[in-house]
């Protein structure tokens, strides 16, 4: 029986709380036309929103089907706060490819008051650069 793995995009806490660690080819990827917002008094993570010609990078692995519904859960698709969405984004080897991103509802955008505006800068990076063992495999996150 052959495994099909599903490529995911983690760019919050997927990265910082390890998911990435025991998947299938991990690397840093360009998420393109998104914004990664992270507003600290209001939420323990970062959201991504559609932003033409925005970007920023973040780390793309594989999962099982199994995984990814265990992720699905983790990000509360069921309950209407994340939504998984296709988009493309770009390889270290300058690939585009497709996967999976988890981006707010619009039901989480508007009871969050989620807009672009709110972080300008990525503030998320903070947050990875308290890892040091993330620092040293992926230190291009940062760049």
């Amino acid at each position: 029986m052959s495994t099909d793995f599903i490529p995911i995009i983690g760019y919050g806490t997927f990265i910082t709380q390890g998911f990435w660690k025991d998947k299938k080819n991990v690397e840093v990827c360009v998420v393109k036309n998104f914004i990664r917002i992270f507003i600290p008094e209001r939420n323990w993570f970062p959201y991504a929103l559609p932003l033409k010609n925005s970007y920023f990078k973040a780390l793309k692995f594989e999962v099982t089907k199994r995984e990814l519904e265990v992720l699905d859960i983790y990000e509360g698709v069921n309950s209407g706060l994340f939504k998984r969405v296709k988009t493309k984004v770009v390889l270290k080897n300058n690939k585009q490819i497709e996967a999976f991103i988890y981006v707010p509802t619009i039901n989480t955008i508007i009871s969050q008051r989620l807009t672009s505006e709110l972080d300008r800068f990525d503030s998320w990076k903070k947050e990875i650069e308290k890892s040091p063992e993330i620092l040293k495999i992926f230190p291009e996150l940062l760049l």
